[in-house]
C-alpha cells in the first residue's frame, strides 16, 4: 500500500511516487491496471489514455517522439475526502491531515508552504464564479461556485471574496506535468489580459477575509 499526504501532494504535485510525467510502465508497477481506461494504449490509440482508478484520474500525453507520460494528475469527486484517510486508488491511501472536502480555500492556501508560490483566479474560463488556486502555475486547486451568472466586469474583489469563500466547494486537484500548458498559459492565449482583474495573490485572498 502506498501511503501519500494531502498537504505533500499540495505542495509538491506528487503523491508518494506517481507524479507527472511518469510513464504508463511506472505508473501500471505502483498501483496496477486502472478500474477503468478511456482510450488505448499506443500504438493503438487514437485518442489520449485515460485511466481511472478511483478518485485518482490519470491522463497521459503520447508525443511523436517519445514514450507517453503523465501529462496530469486529478483527484476527482471530492466530496469522497472525509474523514483522516481516503483510498484514492486501490492500493494509495491519502492522509488527509485536516483537509476535506468541506475545507475551504483559505484553508488549502494556508497548507502551502510559501505563500508567496500562490495566485488565486476568481472566475473560470467562461467567467462564471469560481476559486482556482495556483501553486507554481502548474498545481490547481478548484472550487465550483455554481452560480447562474456571469461575472462580465470584476465586482469588489473584498467582499466578492468573502462571498467565494463561503459559498464555494471544493470541485478537483489538478498536478499538471510542466510540457503542458498550464490553465493560466490556455487563458492568456485565448483571451489575453481578461483573467487580471479577476486574479489576486494567497496574501491578498487571505487580506479580504480579514475582519
Amino acid at each position: 500500500m502506498i501511503r501519500a499526504s494531502l498537504p505533500d501532494f499540495l505542495n509538491t504535485g506528487c503523491l508518494g511516487p506517481v507524479r507527472p510525467g511518469a510513464t504508463m510502465e511506472e505508473i501500471v508497477a505502483l498501483l496496477g491496471e486502472p478500474i477503468k481506461a478511456i482510450g488505448e494504449r499506443p500504438p493503438h490509440a487514437t485518442q489520449q489514455p485515460y485511466w481511472i482508478y478511483g478518485n485518482l484520474e490519470i491522463n497521459f500525453a503520447q508525443p511523436e517522439d517519445a514514450a507517453p507520460y503523465v501529462e496530469y494528475l486529478v483527484i476527482n469527486n471530492p466530496r469522497r475526502l472525509r474523514k483522516k484517510t481516503r483510498r484514492v486508488a486501490p492500493n494509495l491511501m491519502l492522509e488527509l491531515h485536516g483537509l476535506n472536502a468541506c475545507s475551504r480555500p483559505s484553508q488549502f492556501i494556508r497548507a502551502i508552504d510559501d505563500i508567496d508560490r500562490i495566485e488565486v483566479r476568481l472566475v473560470n474560463l467562461i467567467l462564471y464564479p469560481y476559486v482556482s488556486i495556483t501553486v507554481d502555475e502548474f498545481f490547481e486547486i478548484n472550487f465550483d461556485h455554481w452560480a447562474m451568472d456571469r461575472v462580465e466586469t470584476p465586482p469588489p474583489l473584498r467582499g466578492y471574496i468573502r462571498k467565494l469563500e463561503i459559498e464555494a466547494r471544493l470541485a478537483d486537484i489538478f498536478s499538471l506535468d510542466r510540457r503542458r500548458m498550464s490553465s493560466k498559459q490556455v487563458s492568456e492565449h485565448m483571451y489575453p489580459g481578461r483573467d487580471a482583474p479577476f486574479t489576486v495573490t494567497g496574501r491578498d485572498y487571505l487580506k479580504a477575509l480579514e475582519r
